[in-house]
């Protein structure tokens, strides 16, 4: 972003700089008692300091902004500030549109209601005209109090078709487009709208966020493509992954969207899953060429990238904004040499660290893995909103176990209600052994993507709350997760499995850091900075980072991609390379469907003709047509054509249908699929006993067996066949598996193979029949009864559903009828653990009240 002259010799200023630096300290040493002050301190000259903050409000730069706001919340929490420098402070945060920090201050007792009331007339005035600029008029009655940004993406999206979104992530995005998606139904009798999050966390999130928002309004909110209610509903919002929105437009081929919004967009160049991500938003505009299409992503620098696909004539618009709404402190900590306790604290401006003070550990830090949870503990010990990020699962508890060591008995809040609650759902939904169930005792937790949904939900609302202190994650919170901190702790950040975390995502991550409305400001801190091998990128400050598509990465080399193609989709090739085969897929769909590859970003029309033509030759001499190629994401048309002459080699065919998962056949059933999967799909389900205890999952998970149960059955599983195994990595194991295996590969290449086997039978002449449901939808959800579905597709999470329909007989229940039979039998509730009795009573009064 550019500045204006004077804010740009304001902010170049050497007086300037010192004033930052004063106010930033100030605040550190605040949120960190602990630390012992050392270098020299200078007085701050307030009524400077207000005057150039007063130049820099309607700056839409960063560094102007954070500046500003650094100076208006310091002026706010200093002690030596007078009653007409707090309200000049106030002024400036009602010109940035801050209103959630002048409510905090409120609340706080900082400052009256009124303040701004006590200001000058000509300042009073300012207010009043700021105000109506920010205020949002929407269609029927009330208005949207918006900050600059929210303002400049409210006008964007009343001109623009395709508008893209940029801006830090606690800039307020997801709030202003839910409002927006009220007011583009309002005073229509039909609208249909499409919600895309990248994890099923974020839709639960998303899903509850909006049914309170439309709750008095005949709006449906639905997240399970198989919800029977979907197509009768005239207005209806749709919250879905890329995958589930897959399965939807594959169930529904008719269902289009008036708005089309992708949050978290920097996922189109997520692999294999951004490819997928890609193809369905071009189903979508396809179904409805004049549909809305809107993406969010956080402090990208090249926004415009996801307006590619808009066309020549379509109207489009990028907001790409800087403004800050919550100021950050990145600081750098590392040991005081020879002094294995003792640890220095930089404060980082500039990319310049300055010494800010000492602080002592609690216990010496050996081994290495202790150095993050002891100086998390040390830190931030004496307040809550504490997130400390690890690069895995067993990380997360071991760390986690560290961090309530360290912490002691002092700690214990075992007596809470809420805490002895969540003890109940950990142990009897995971296992009484779970080190979870150890740690909340002491306000700590840790937080990965495989856990119960219910289980990381309860955590998520006991950590806003501060009853607990400590959350250890992974890279779940770079999901989109909205857990906001107040410090955040890292050492030697990765994502997935030892991957270097990139710039992009560690400022991703790092943007959880201050919670808006509810603190002044966040810290990021960086243990061991000075270790070379603990950072390989030290993050020194905040930029914007470039957004790519996996199809165009994929295309820059069209030979390797012609190649693989004319050499059949080689299985080993596939699987060094995964993103050649998801290419493939979606190139031939789009080849296949008459679609073309001409319309590309970036591909030129000779390598779209090359590509064409290796596609036609590869496709045509097969069995696989168009109806295959869209179904089946993912999956190249050599591979299916692989399975089908497979099973073109058995003489029962018949027998490879698979069967139900209740069946006395399932196991062998399902692992002999899993193993044609692996050899003809390019799957990767193990060798054989791999295979059957997968197997054995997958059924299970089928059936609406409970977590706990299959945890159970995997240890006895071990046990009977005298295999020796760790508690804790069998349990992070099962989870894995169902997230991994049973939802994610599962569905993807059984469904394949399903529609590959019975393609075959009709070319024998066969009469295709099938006891089995949809296999992506129980694979998806883990159950296979009509009235688990309709308990699910009503908002139960699966551990809720499952617990309730042990005590419901009937198989095919609507969601009507279990609503009825809910009301009817509320008394078996109390048989239930308390958190999930309080979801089911949750979703069915909710439900009740919208009918």
């Amino acid at each position: 972003m550019t500045v204006s002259p004077i804010a740009a010799a304001i902010l170049s200023n050497e007086s300037t700089a010192t004033i930052r630096m004063e106010i930033a300290r100030h605040g550190v040493l605040h949120d960190f008692g602990v630390v012992r002050s050392t270098g020299e301190q200078f007085p701050i000259d307030w009524p400077r300091a207000l005057s150039l903050a007063s130049a820099l409000t309607a700056e839409d730069d960063e560094a102007a902004q954070d500046l500003a706001l650094r100076i208006a919340q310091g002026c706010l929490l200093a002690d030596d500030t007078l009653s007409h420098h707090r309200n000049a402070a106030v002024i400036l945060l009602e010109r940035m549109g801050n209103l959630p920090s002048l409510s905090l201050a409120v609340d706080r007792g900082i400052i009256p209601s009124d303040s701004w009331t006590r200001a000058p007339t000509t300042l009073q005035l300012d207010v009043v005209r700021r105000r109506l600029e920010l205020t949002i008029p929407v269609t029927g009655s009330g208005v949207v109090k918006a900050n600059p940004f929210q303002r400049r993406f409210w006008d964007a999206a009343q001109e623009a078709r395709w508008v893209s979104v940029s801006a830090p992530t606690s800039a307020g995005k997801s709030y202003i487009v839910r409002r927006w998606f009220e007011e583009c139904m309002a005073d229509r009798e039909r609208f249909t709208g499409i919600y895309v999050v990248p994890t099923r966390a974020l839709i639960e999130e998303v899903s509850g966020d909006l049914s309170e928002q439309f709750v008095a309004m005949d709006v449906g909110i639905y997240s399970v493509p198989w919800d029977a209610e979907i197509e009768a509903r005239r207005r209806k919002i749709l919250v879905l992954t890329q995958e589930r929105l897959h399965l939807l437009q594959q169930r529904l081929p008719a269902e289009g969207a008036d708005l089309l919004f992708v949050d978290e967009a920097q996922k189109f160049g997520d692999g294999a899953r951004g490819v997928l991500l890609q193809q369905t938003i071009e189903e979508g505009v396809r179904r409805n060429p004049a549909s809305q299409v809107i993406f969010a992503s956080p402090l990208s620098s090249n926004p415009e990238l996801l307006l590619e696909g808009a066309g020549y004539n379509a109207n489009i618009a990028t907001v790409s904004s800087d403004w800050i709404t919550v100021n950050q402190n990145l600081i750098w900590v590392d040991q005081v040499p020879r002094r294995p306790t003792l640890w220095k604290l930089q404060l980082v401006l500039d990319s310049q660290p300055s010494d800010i003070g000492e602080f002592d550990l609690p216990a010496r830090p050996q081994p290495d893995s202790k150095r993050l949870p002891l100086v998390a503990v040390a830190l931030g010990k004496s307040g809550g909103g504490n997130v400390v990020y690890v690069n895995g699962a067993a990380d997360a508890e071991r760390t986690a176990l560290q961090i309530y060591e360290a912490l002691g008995s002092d700690a214990d809040i075992s007596y809470e209600q809420g805490i002895v609650d969540l003890r109940e759902l950990i142990q009897k939904t995971i296992h009484p052994q779970y080190a979870l169930a150890t740690v909340v005792l002491r306000g700590v937790a840790f937080h990965y993507g495989n856990m119960p949904l219910p289980v990381r939900t309860e955590i998520e609302r006991l950590f806003r709350s501060g009853t607990l202190n400590y959350l250890v994650c992974t890279s779940t919170l770079l999901e989109g997760v909205n857990l906001p901190c107040r410090n955040l702790f890292a050492r030697n950040p990765k994502k997935g499995n030892g991957t270097p975390m990139s710039a992009a995502d560690f400022w991703n991550l790092a943007g959880r850091a201050g919670r808006w409305g509810q603190e002044f400001q966040g810290n990021i801190v960086c243990v061991d900075a000075n270790r070379p091998r603990c950072w390989t990128e030290l993050p020194t400050s905040r930029k914007r980072q470039p957004m790519t598509r996996a199809t165009q990465e994929a295309l820059a080399d069209v030979g390797a991609v012609v190649a693989y193609i004319d050499g059949g989709a080689p299985l080993d090739v596939a699987r060094a390379n995964p993103m050649l085969e998801a290419l493939y897929s979606y190139l031939a769909a789009r080849v296949i469907s008459g679609a073309g590859l001409s319309n590309l970003p970036k591909l030129t029309d000779a390598d779209a003709q090359r590509l064409e033509l290796a596609i036609r030759t590869a496709v045509e001499p097969t069995d696989i047509d168009v109806v295959l190629l869209e179904r089946h994401s993912g999956i190249s048309p050599a591979a299916m054509q692989r399975l089908l002459e497979r099973f073109r080699t058995y003489d029962n065919p018949d027998d490879l249908v698979l069967a139900p998962p209740e069946s006395s056949d399932a196991v062998d059933n399902y692992q002999l699929a899993l193993n044609l999967a692996n050899q003809e799909l390019g799957a990767a389900f193990g060798e054989h006993s791999r295979q059957i205890a997968l197997a054995i999952l997958i059924t299970n998970w089928m059936r609406g067996t409970s977590l706990a149960k299959l945890i159970d059955g995997r240890i006895g599983y071990l046990q009977r066949n005298n295999r020796p195994y760790k508690l804790p990595k069998e349990i992070r194991d099962v989870m894995h598996d169902v997230e991994q295996v049973a939802r994610f590969q599962g569905p993807k290449y059984l469904a394949c193979y399903t529609d590959v086997l019975f393609l075959h039978l009709r070319q024998q002449g066969r009469e295709v029949t099938s006891d089995l449901p949809d296999i992506s939808m129980m694979l998806e959800l883990g159950v296979s009864r009509v009235t688990e579905v309709s308990l699910m597709v009503l908002g139960l999470s699966r551990t809720s559903a499952v617990a309730l329909s042990e005590f419901i007989v009937p198989d095919s229940l609507s969601r009507e009828e279990v609503t009825s039979w809910v009301n009817e039998h509320r008394d078996v509730l109390n048989e239930l653990p308390a958190l999930v009795r309080r979801e089911i009573e949750m979703v069915f009064d909710r439900y009740s009240s919208s009918s």
